[in-house]
């Protein structure tokens, strides 16, 4: 059952391409190009240099995790590419470095769930003409496309990085990224492949190439003023794939903008919740999504007593959530 998922992911010929061989070599000597170039401009010290070129590096491996959460028989995985000690690793690391304070700039960003409790804490909510709505971006990761986000980084990186005195210039990380997006090789059992689409949860830098990219719709398209429901959209925050949106105007209005918002873009595919119940979000969707447990909360409460009556909330319907899921 297990292999034959892997099988089912890896036969998508959209995503994954099939190779003869182990390609570890070929990357090295690409990476071993890349740096040297950067070490005789100057663009990177000795040290640096150094670190980028992995000692005896170990293809990635695939493997996936059951998302049990999807209610299905059976489970349908979720692809990760482990590249711990691969020869990409220190370049993922290395340009993350770089893109980690640019995606803290993202307007719609969240940082973690303090950040989020203490968001609707600070928001009036009218419940008679809102609607408090969390969105998933299905399987961002693998379906990010990579020559358009490497675009998106080239130009964050320009308008960031540009007239800054750093040593390393914004043309040498994006030669970086895109080798180490292009290039991610992996192996499962005895056959090779490489993601031709998407980026590998696994990677260092996955989060921030799909933030990156996400935000750049964002702008764009949907926070555009082009966008016929724009009026309606009072809140959009996001973490990573997960949205917070609170939306005025109606249920059927909200599932109109689901259906504009999944023909807008053609990589990104939106799933709608709008807050009511609780405990519905807690056990269909397990590691427990912050976000639907706190936007229920809000949903349900016309004055917030606190951000620590919100978190003893939580904490409460977790144990009963788990309580049931182990009996």
């Amino acid at each position: 059952m297990y292999r034959d998922e892997c099988n089912r992911l890896l036969g998508n010929t959209r995503h994954y391409k099939r190779l003869s061989r182990d390609p570890t070599i070929d990357v090295q000597e690409e990476i071993t190009f890349l740096v040297s170039k950067g070490k005789e401009n100057n663009w990177i010290t000795d040290h640096e240099a150094s670190y980028l070129i992995q000692t005896n590096p170990q293809i990635p491996y695939f493997y996936i995790l059951p998302k049990v959460h999807k209610g299905k028989i059976p489970p349908p995985g979720r692809p990760i590419v482990s590249g711990i000690g691969s020869a990409l690793e220190p370049l993922s690391k290395f340009v993350d470095f770089f893109l980690q304070p640019i995606v803290k700039r993202i307007p719609t960003y969240l940082k973690d769930t303090t950040h989020v409790l203490l968001l609707l804490e600070s928001i009036a909510f009218d419940k008679s003409k809102e609607l408090l709505i969390t969105l998933d971006v299905e399987s961002l990761y693998t379906n990010i496309p990579q020559e358009a986000t490497l675009e998106v980084i080239s130009n964050l990186l320009d308008v960031h990085m540009g007239g800054s005195q750093t040593q390393t210039p914004p043309g040498f990380i994006l030669d970086l990224a895109h080798l180490a997006l292009t290039r991610n090789d992996f192996k499962f059992e005895d056959s090779f492949f490489l993601q031709t689409q998407g980026t590998s949860m696994g990677s260092t830098f996955a989060p921030s190439l799909a933030c990156l990219y996400v935000d750049h719709i964002e702008r764009h398209t949907i926070l555009h003023e082009d966008n016929p429901y724009r009026d309606q959209i009072k809140l959009w925050k996001r973490y990573i794939d997960d949205v917070l949106l609170i939306w005025t105007g109606s249920k059927e209005e909200a599932q109109a903008f689901a259906i504009w918002l999944n023909r807008a873009n053609p990589f990104l595919t939106f799933t709608m919740n709008i807050a009511h119940l609780l405990s519905s979000y807690i056990l269909r969707s397990p590691p427990f999504k912050i976000l639907a447990a706190a936007a229920d909360w809000k949903y349900g409460h016309d004055e917030g007593p606190g951000v620590y009556t919100l978190l003893t909330y939580l904490k409460k319907h977790l144990q009963e959530a788990l309580a049931k899921t182990s009996a």
